[in-house]
């Protein structure tokens, strides 16, 4: 039977003491089972909540153990007894306090929380509220935390395959840009999986998608990484190469602006450095560096331009075309003293081969490739702006195209630019709109941000976010089923934690030695929490909470079991991969 109360009263303290209160529950209840105003509650659940009342102080406090004896000494007493630990406490204005600064009496009231409570604990005095879950304990109970805590001392989301992390992440988003219209975010995706969760919330963009691109022009990159991705960090590699490497890019960039009428008005040539992103053309460079190590001569001063071409049919100069990435074709040089002559910088072959390569390279389009974008015949501020400021609040960048060898460089592109930008609109003016924070996501993120990887240039622009991206507005949530991948560098750097089913050890004990003292015992059940069960921990929750993540619509329709099915179905007659070759070879 049921017990039904109109004021929610469980038991009362029978002792304190400094590291836990004792209830005995009343005997006036038949079982564990409580319905009030309402919504069914069950009595000493561990990790519940419950409330203290003597007079006008309201103490909360989390359930540990619940016992149906009491041990005294030798001697075990037949009493239903609840050990609790203290929380907080509202305070005159009716606001939580969290901290023991108010003790429980003997004697005193001890009662279920209700939704007026989670409002206190959890939403009072909160700016930015925004629903995490609902009560673990009462589905019908809403719980929030602070999102500008949130978002700007960013996030860890962890839980094991099959968890829920996923339905969190797109619930969160959800209710972000549901709430606060004008939010941003950016996902970086790096299986493509997320806008089938997010629906029609979010734009993704790809580089596969013509109409929503995704492309990132190399002269954004930086001289270092171009430098990496073209062979010209190694050991090998002439420092006078990278020298001539670094002058040809930063003159390109310097005749650029040179050109522009109204770039040139707003950027003095002076301040253009080697990383500024300013268009260059890269194809000039590989074509000089091609003449340069494969070029014979006609004389033996070897004078760049000097070379000895072969001719066609109509006696025309086979010099070849640097846009069409035509090779010229030179006489072959003398073994003698005749001309002609062979090239003394034969060290810039294998740079100009490497350089070639990747522009030929098919997955490398969506960095070198012949996009208006890449080419700066259009502002990459359009392309930016597209990415977010677009009708959705949030843009998934889908790198699921993306070759695994260049993903760290393009998500630590991708993180700098994005910084990038916000910082130097604050720049120029700290209100302006354009300027307004901006979360970024990173799905998968122990794919690369991993501590057993050294100098990772993703890892290197995630700290810069983590670190810096509080004073400007940026926000990082760090998404991963293994945290104890995640360097020590970033974890350090988040303040708010949920973490679902954990079904390995290490990444257990990850999480429980950032929890609280006295809540690290209830993460001990992250092996065993169900799906979509998580506890929230940290400055964005007045207190540690265990909650209960709605599954969203979106992944109710995706059918993750129906998968196997197709083991039962009827076999065609005729199987072709035909279509999936072709398919293949399209990218």
């Amino acid at each position: 039977m049921l017990n039904i109360t109109n004021s929610g009263k469980i038991g009362h303290v029978i002792e304190v003491n400094t590291d836990r209160v004792i209830v005995e529950v009343s005997n006036e209840l038949d079982n564990y089972n409580i319905i009030l105003n309402g919504t069914l509650y069950r009595i000493g659940q561990v990790g519940s909540f419950v409330k203290i009342i003597n007079g006008l102080s309201c103490v909360y406090c989390v359930v540990e153990s619940f016992s149906t004896y009491m041990q005294t000494g030798d001697i075990a007493i037949n009493k239903k007894v609840i050990n609790v630990s203290l929380l907080g406490f509202k305070n005159l204005k009716g606001e939580f306090e969290s901290g023991a600064k108010i003790t429980p009496s003997i004697a005193d009231c001890v009662f279920l929380i209700d939704e007026d409570d989670i409002n206190v604990i959890f939403k009072s005095d909160v700016k930015f509220p925004i629903e995490v879950g609902k009560n673990y304990f009462s589905n019908s109970l809403p719980v929030y935390l602070n999102l500008n805590e949130f978002v700007l001392k960013h996030s860890l989301i962890v839980g094991s395959t099959g968890s829920g992390k996923s339905n969190t992440v797109a619930y969160l988003l959800n209710n972000i840009t549901t709430e606060y219209k004008n939010s941003r975010v950016v996902m970086i995706d790096i299986h493509g999986e997320y806008m089938k969760y997010l629906g029609d919330n979010a734009n993704e963009f790809s580089i596969y998608d013509p109409a929503k691109k995704l492309v990132i022009p190399y002269w954004m990159l930086n001289f270092d990484t171009l430098c990496k991705l073209f062979g010209l960090g190694n050991s090998l590699t002439s420092s006078s190469i990278i020298d001539i490497f670094r002058d040809r890019i930063l003159q390109m960039k310097k005749a650029f602006i040179d050109g522009d009428l109204e770039l040139k008005k707003n950027i003095k040539i002076a301040d253009i450095n080697i990383n500024s992103p300013i268009p260059f053309n890269i194809k000039n460079i590989w074509f000089e560096f091609y003449n340069r190590g494969y070029g014979t001569f006609d004389k033996a001063t070897r004078e760049f331009g000097d070379f000895a071409y072969l001719k066609d049919e109509d006696g025309n100069p086979l010099s070849g075309d640097a846009e069409k990435l035509i090779k010229p074709q030179f006489e072959p040089y003398s073994m003698g003293a005749n001309r002609p002559f062979k090239s003394n910088e034969v060290q810039y072959k294998n740079i100009a081969d490497n350089i070639e390569n990747l522009l030929r390279n098919e997955d490398f389009k969506f960095v070198f490739g012949n996009d208006e974008y890449i080419k700066g015949d259009k502002s990459i501020a359009e392309l930016i702006a597209s990415w977010i400021e677009n009708d959705k609040q949030i843009s998934v960048l889908n790198l699921s195209g993306i070759p695994y060898n260049i993903l760290d460089v393009v998500i630590g592109v991708l993180s700098n630019l994005l910084f990038d930008s916000v910082y130097y609109t604050l720049k120029i003016d700290a209100n302006k709109f354009e300027g307004r924070p901006l979360l970024i996501c990173y799905e998968e993120a122990h794919r690369y941000l991993n501590s057993g990887t050294q100098n990772s240039f993703s890892q290197n622009a995630v700290e810069r976010i983590m670190k810096e991206g509080r004073k400007f507005g940026l926000g990082a949530m760090i998404i991963s089923q293994r945290p104890v991948e995640i360097p020590n560098t970033i974890i350090s750097q988040v303040s708010t934690f949920i973490a679902l089913r954990l079904t390995n050890s290490e990444d257990q004990s990850k999480i429980i030695s950032f929890a609280p003292n006295n809540f690290s015992m209830f993460l001990k059940s992250l092996p065993s929490l169900g799906n979509g069960d998580a506890f929230v921990i940290g400055e964005s929750m007045k207190i540690p909470m265990k909650v209960k993540i709605p599954l969203l619509e979106t992944v109710k329709n995706i059918n993750f079991a129906s998968k196997i099915g197709a083991w039962n179905q009827e076999k065609p007659k005729e199987l072709s991969y035909s279509e999936t070759i072709i398919r293949w070879m399209q990218k």
